[in-house]
């Protein structure tokens, strides 16, 4: 293999890790179709290709077109693109973010027009991995590595740069090399917009009802003492409903004790009934206090019960914005 093919084995093989459907798009720079140099084309015939066997394919096939490899080398049209399709990425899909493997064996013609483009998408989903192949001077290449925060202290880092030849004989270096930069740009654009990581979704287990076994369950009538507190009675003596507990709350609405001049029922002792009042479920909105981030809780009051709810900000909604829940 050649140098290129190396490296797509290599830094693909490590990047392509952390893709879910293994469906990467291939473009092509520096090349003369026609008589005339194209700085951005796509390279295969297809849109996307698949894991870093379909990378490689579609490198190979390059050789089999018309298309002859020429200077100079400009990176700024394949920048702009992977900015944009991260973007859109990202707008069907908050969570998404986008690396960009950009394969060179020659230092970037043009780096001020380089650097301004880097400026102008600091902002994208992004991280740019550059890597140069074969003995070139790539010191203007390691001037755009972080060059954004030594220009804007207020810009997102996005360019990581590697010397293939150094790490080409030690995976576990080139790996590091190559991923050293990325997570700390990744959180820094999701933290930036509030958007936390999301938590593990648990199933809940189903709750079935059977039938009441008069052997087995327990008697949760209850009856009032004389000092007005209300007694649970059946197998848990002692246990007791304290009848100053705040009516409302869980939706458990306890009747007022029967009066001295109220006749007993069926030549019983006066007893109490305690009945659980479904609520109705309503959905209502709720706006995000200054200073609180998606991923946070809040405790709010139900809008008609008054009980104290819990609430979790969605991704995506920052301070000031509105939410609905449902309770």
């Amino acid at each position: 293999m050649n140098g290129y093919e190396k490296a797509i084995s290599a830094i693909g093989g490590i990047l392509g890790k952390y893709d879910s459907n293994q469906m990467f798009p291939v473009w092509g720079f520096g090349a003369k179709y026609g008589g005339v140099v194209r700085h951005c084309f796509q390279v295969g015939k297809s849109s996307e290709v698949h894991g870093v066997t379909g990378i490689l394919e579609a490198y190979k096939g390059t050789f089999k077109t018309p298309l002859t490899m020429s200077g100079p080398t400009v990176f700024t049209e394949v920048i702009g693109l992977a900015a944009a399709q991260a973007r859109s990425n990202h707008e069907k899909d908050p969570l998404s973010y986008s690396i960009l493997l950009l394969l060179t064996d020659g230092a970037v013609s043009d780096v001020e027009a380089t650097k301004q483009t880097l400026a102008s998408i600091a902002d994208a989903p992004l991280s740019i991995v550059i890597v140069g192949i074969g003995n070139a001077d790539f010191s203007a290449m390691q001037f755009l590595d972080d060059f954004e925060k030594r220009s804007d202290p207020n810009l997102r880092d996005i360019v990581q740069f590697v010397e293939f030849r150094k790490h080409e004989h030690n995976k576990t270096s080139l790996t590091r090399a190559t991923l050293e930069e990325i997570p700390d740009q990744l959180v820094q654009f999701f933290y930036q917009r509030g958007i936390m990581p999301q938590k593990e979704q648990w199933s809940m287990s189903k709750i079935v009802a059977e039938d009441y076994n008069e052997e087995a369950d327990i008697d949760l009538s209850m009856d009032y003492h004389d000092d007005g507190e209300i007694v649970l009675n059946g197998d848990q003596a002692g246990a007791h409903i304290d009848n100053s507990y705040e009516a409302g709350i869980g939706a458990l609405h306890v009747m007022a004790p029967p009066s001295a001049s109220a006749p007993p029922s069926m030549g019983t002792a006066p007893v109490v009934a305690a009945a659980v009042v479904p609520q109705q479920q309503i959905t209502f909105q709720v706006q995000v206090p200054p200073g609180v981030v998606a991923g946070q809780q809040l405790q709010i009051a139900h809008p008609n019960t008054g009980a104290t709810l819990l609430v979790q900000v969605p991704a995506g909604v920052a301070p000031g914005g509105v939410f609905s829940v449902t309770a």
